[in-house]
Parts: structure tokens; sequence; C-alpha cells
């Protein structure tokens, strides 16, 4: 074993720690120079520094052991492997950026004013229709439509507006309607658009303040709210429009209702 290095010994130098040696050595990447055949020591050459310094950084790097792998038996694809890897590398930073900023939005996101309420019965303008994610655009187009309707007719519209997503099912889609509460008694439906009585009821409702777009998180942060507190939620939700399109051109002020109807409360 003169002139050899034990594994010890070649783990200082290289910065491998002897564990990382004994697994390169197991799966062929890097074996000694020579095992002792009485004890299973495991010795190491001068000449072997340089390559086991080259898979440390390569590792440093997050190669995969078969692009090391690679890269030891065919050098020559060292360019292909390196611009693979490098893409690699951009998607997962990609990844971990919009992870950062989202763990920076829930870290500054203001409280969502959880509370308890009786909703009242409403007098509304209704259009129901079926939403069918990722198709969104049904409740504003709905919604521009009952506004239309209530300005040509002259109502009296008893803000806010809101949408109610039903807990039935209707084929590939789910059953929403969208509402507009309006005071007076000569109330007319027209086409699609309804009058109807909403009947109230025991809901648990969070305050979201921020764009549209980012309303799905919130439903789940009131559900799993809700269901800490140990209220019983029926699978009826709302939103309702505190302050939106007409009230600020900014979409980081809006403030959106989310209301889970429950079960077993009056």
């Amino acid at each position: 074993m003169r002139g050899r290095l034990i594994i010890s010994r070649f783990a200082l130098l290289t910065g491998l720690p002897p564990k990382t040696l004994r697994y390169y050595d197991e799966i062929g990447l890097l074996r000694p120079e020579a095992v002792d055949d009485q004890t299973g020591y495991r010795a190491y050459s001068a000449a072997q520094i340089d390559l086991a310094v080259r898979i440390r950084h390569w590792r440093a790097l997050g190669l995969p052991i078969d692009d090391i792998r690679t890269l030891i038996q065919q050098p020559g694809r060292a360019p292909e492997v390196l611009r693979a890897h490098e893409q690699r590398l951009s998607a997962e930073i990609a990844d971990r950026q919009q992870a950062l900023a989202h763990l920076r939005h829930l870290l500054q996101e203001t409280p969502m004013n959880y509370r308890l309420d009786q909703l009242p019965d409403r007098q509304c303008l209704t259009i129901r229709t079926v939403l069918q994610p990722p198709h969104y655009e049904v409740i504003p187009q709905a919604l521009q439509a009952l506004m239309h309707h209530v300005r040509q007719r002259g109502y009296q519209p008893a803000a806010p507006s809101f949408f109610i997503h039903h807990a039935d099912a209707a084929g590939p889609g789910s059953l929403v309607e969208v509402c507009v509460p309006v005071e007076g008694a000569d109330l007319r439906p027209e086409g699609r658009i309804e009058v109807r009585t909403l009947g109230g009821g025991a809901a648990f409702i969070g305050r979201f303040v921020g764009p549209y777009d980012q309303t799905g998180a919130a439903y789940t942060q009131v559900v799993e709210e809700a269901l800490r507190r140990g209220l019983s939620v029926s699978g009826v939700t709302a939103e309702f429009y505190v302050r939106s399109v007409p009230h600020t051109p900014n979409p980081q002020e809006y403030e959106t209702d989310i209301a889970f109807y429950l079960t077993g409360h009056t």
C-alpha cells in the first residue's frame, strides 16, 4: 500500500467524506486504486485527487450522478450535459422565486377579519349559470348584464353585488347565481334575468383584500379557519364585492367577503 492514500487521508485532501467515497465505490463512480484483501481497506492514488475534486464540484452544482458518469466516461459531451443542467436549474430557480413571492405575500397580507354573521334575506335580480373552471368569465359577464338591466329600468341597487356558488352538481360544471340586490316592489324579470328573494342564514366570513384572481387561495384559508373553530360548512359559498371596480381603480384595494354558509347554526 506504499505510495497510496488511505481513505481518511484521501477524504481530507479531496473534501469528500469517507462515507461518500464508499458510496461512490459501490456505484462504480470513483473506485479506489486498491482494496486490501485481508482488511478491506480502500486506498487511493494521488492521481485520483483531481477527479475526486471535480466530482465534488459537479455535485455542488447539483449535477445528478448519471450526468457525472457521462462527464467522466464521455468528456466530449460536457457542453451538452452542462447546458441541459443549466436549463433545469433555471426552471427550478423560477419555481423557487414564484414560491418565495407567494410566501412573502402571505407574510405581508392583512388579517382576513373573520366573523360569524347571520346573512339576511335579499331581494335580487339574478342570473343562474354554470361555472366550468378555468372559465370564470361567466361571472363578470352575468354581472355586467344585470347592471345594464338595473340602469335601463332605473332600479335602485342595494350594494354589494355578490354571487352564490350552490352545492348542487350540474354536469361537468357547478351552478352559480350572480346577484344584484335591488330595492323596490315593481321588479320585472327579463330573458335569463330572474327576480328572486334569496334566503340568508348563518355564515362564516373572511374579508380578502386584493385582486379577484387571487381569491381562490382565500377560500382555502376561510374554510380551514371555519373547520379549526369546529364549524360545520354546508358547501354553499358566496362572494360579496364590498369594494370593487366602482370604488377604486387599484385591484390591490379590492375587498371581497368570502362567505361559507353553515349548518346547525341559527
